[in-house]
């Protein structure tokens, strides 16, 4: 009764372009917010697979650290893939960078980047120390808002984390079909955290959700909100999770028959969960 969702992104033809213009279910992005420069689509599918991948190991990590399971991570850093056109970092990164550190603090992955940089404001100067053909170097740059969430500080480039790895107490498989992106990271934990627990955590009650998820439990803001719950909705689901950023938008198909509740962390999710769940 823990669904996750998904939705469906094409480039735009004539005729998708007009069909967009009439039914608001559909949204139009230009291009380069979605494919930066110097990123080929090709590039971007292996970037939105890898995203899964490592969403599906944080989303284990963080259940299982949940209930209290010895869990060991590790990678070497952020590899930057892609510069968007408006960042500032463009000519201060470049591609196959490594970034190692974020004001001194040392970031193994791009989970870890992610929750240390969401401990900042947008507008505050960071120093970010990066490795670049086998030589230590370090850029100052200013966090900028973005380019799809309202509220989220961000740099400004496209990232993965090489070699990383999960040590896990036992196997768990997540089977996601043809799917890319880290936003389903929450809902993947809490069916994990409810498939190791004795009690079905909804109740019975049909909760879906959206939202990535970070090593420190930290949810972030997702793309395609408004289509997931409009999908949510037609699915009957009573109970709709979504992160705080998201919230403005995903908030007015709230109704007698659905409530939309933002949330910030794994454990927030859990017990908005169980209040529900227990009316």
């Amino acid at each position: 009764n823990l669904y996750q969702l998904t939705v469906r992104r094409d480039e735009a033809n004539y005729f998708v372009y007009a069909w967009a213009r009439l039914n608001n279910q559909i949204d139009l992005y230009p291009r380069e917010v979605i494919l930066p420069d110097g990123v080929t689509p090709q590039e971007l599918s292996e970037i939105s697979i890898q995203n899964m991948i490592t969403s599906e190991n944080v989303a284990i990590a963080v259940a299982l650290d949940s209930l209290n399971y010895e869990i060991q991570s590790e990678g070497d850093g952020v590899l930057v893939v892609g510069l968007l056109d408006d960042s500032p970092v463009k000519d201060k990164l470049i591609k196959d960078d490594l970034i190692v550190s974020i004001n001194n603090q040392l970031v193994r992955s791009t989970s870890e980047f992610i929750s240390k940089l969401r401990t900042y404001e947008i507008g505050d100067i960071v120093n970010i120390g990066l490795i670049r053909n086998e030589k230590e170097l370090s850029i100052e740059t200013k966090l900028i808002e973005h380019v799809e969430y309202e509220n989220e500080p961000m740099v400004g480039f496209l990232a993965s984390t090489p070699n990383q790895q999960f040590i896990f107490p036992f196997e768990v498989d997540i089977e996601t079909g043809n799917v890319g992106g880290p936003s389903a990271g929450m809902m993947m934990a809490l069916n994990v955290y409810n498939l190791l627990t004795e009690e079905d955590i909804t109740n019975g009650r049909k909760i879906a959700g959206t939202g990535t998820i970070e090593i420190d439990g930290s949810i972030g803001p997702v793309g395609g909100v408004k289509q997931k719950v409009i999908a949510a909705k037609k699915a009957n689901a009573s109970l709709i999770l979504v992160p705080n950023a998201n919230y403005p938008e995903a908030s007015i198909y709230s109704d007698e028959n659905t409530s939309i509740i933002s949330v910030d962390s794994f454990e927030e999710a859990l017990d908005v969960i169980s209040d529900f769940s227990s009316r």
